[in-house]
């Protein structure tokens, strides 16, 4: 085989070309550097998207939605969606550098699940891994578990995704334990994974949350005490109405 050889006329021309600084060359340590920083990201884009597909959607059915698709227009109360807007993202932007939870409480259809969404997309936009569980989709997958053995393995997957997660939407939460007047103690199995969940969701040597959980619910915390233990709501459920999002006033609407 032939040697080829270049010049440094060339060498220099080829440099010029592609903007290389022939006497600023990164040593052996910076490429070694640069290298494990960039695997490292990929790894924390692996995981990120690892995570998110062990999401449960209800119907199967992802969704998406952001802060600029909110539009206070379709809303009966115009003001009122605006200010629970701003509020959700000015929570989202805390939670950029800051860990705890997030409440939204109000009926069916006002905004709810919109609003957890586009604050799950703000996080992720920023670097957090996330996934969305609907607690009614769960319950179902938890039911047919005996039937379908397959399942198992999931609920294995998902419920340690929910676990490591950094941001964790629990939509409808609630509504596993039937309706007002009807409410009931939740499946002890699903009892037993959030149980599980909300134990590693929380820093006990500093009494402060580990991750970030955002709740959509139609109940009161009493009312989620009666399906849950407990200590389980008062791990996930923020007591400080800064972390509230309360939608009374708002009605049902197609979308928002």
């Amino acid at each position: 085989m032939e040697h080829v050889t270049f010049d440094q006329e060339y060498i220099q021309r080829l440099a010029n070309a592609h903007h290389v600084d022939l006497n600023h060359l990164p040593t052996k340590e910076e490429l070694d550097r640069k290298t494990a920083e960039q695997a490292a990201q990929q790894l924390k884009r692996d995981k990120m998207a690892q995570y998110y597909s062990y999401s449960v959607w209800s119907g199967n059915i992802p969704l998406k939605f952001s802060f600029g698709n909110w539009d206070i227009a379709k809303q009966d109360n115009p003001h009122l969606a605006k200010s629970l807007g701003k509020k959700a993202f000015v929570l989202a932007k805390q939670l950029e550098n800051k860990n705890f939870n997030v409440v939204m409480m109000g009926d069916r259809g006002v905004g709810k699940t919109s609003l957890a969404l586009s604050m799950l997309d703000h996080l992720m936009s920023h670097g957090h891994s996330g996934m969305f569980v609907s607690t009614a989709e769960l319950l179902r997958m938890v039911n047919d578990k005996y039937d379908d053995t397959s399942i198992r393995s999931k609920l294995i997957n998902i419920t340690r995704s929910m676990i490591e997660v950094d941001v964790l939407v629990l939509d409808d939460f609630g509504t596993e334990g039937g309706m007002t007047g009807n409410i009931k103690p939740v499946h002890k199995d699903l009892q037993d994974i959030m149980y599980r969940v909300s134990n590693a969701r929380v820093d006990f040597n500093h009494n402060t949350a580990k991750g970030i959980t955002i709740i959509t619910t139609n109940n009161t915390k009493g009312q989620l005490k009666q399906m849950y233990e407990g200590k389980f709501i008062d791990r996930v459920y923020p007591d400080s109405p800064e972390q509230q999002l309360i939608f009374d006033g708002m009605k049902g609407v197609r979308s928002v």
